[in-house]
């Protein structure tokens, strides 16, 4: 007799034991990354800009000259707009004085 409980289940050895479930592809840390910025340029479509055409934002290509303060930012803004395919070239080189670049 099976009792009425949720979650368990017979396993190889005929005895009742937790329901378990593999939850690994839904916990992908890039597929997650990946989905909430197709969720967030949706919400941005519906809300500010009903013509942006969400597939060509996202095939673009970008080639970012310098990653310093402001190339950082543009960086930033330019993946939160969607864009997945951006080239940093900087040939700056970090001193002891400014350690957070």
């Amino acid at each position: 007799s099976i009792p009425g409980v949720v979650g368990w289940e017979k396993n190889d050895k005929g005895q009742m034991g937790p329901k378990l479930a593999n939850m690994r592809s839904s916990m992908d840390p890039v597929k997650l990354a990946e989905g909430s910025v197709d969720l967030n340029l949706k919400l941005m479509k519906w809300r500010l800009v009903p013509e942006l055409n969400l597939e060509k934002v996202m095939k673009s290509k970008c080639l970012l000259l310098g990653s310093g303060t402001l190339g950082c930012g543009v960086a930033r803004g330019l993946l939160g707009w969607g864009v997945r395919h951006i080239t940093l070239v900087d040939n700056g080189k970090v001193s002891f004085s400014n350690p957070v670049r």
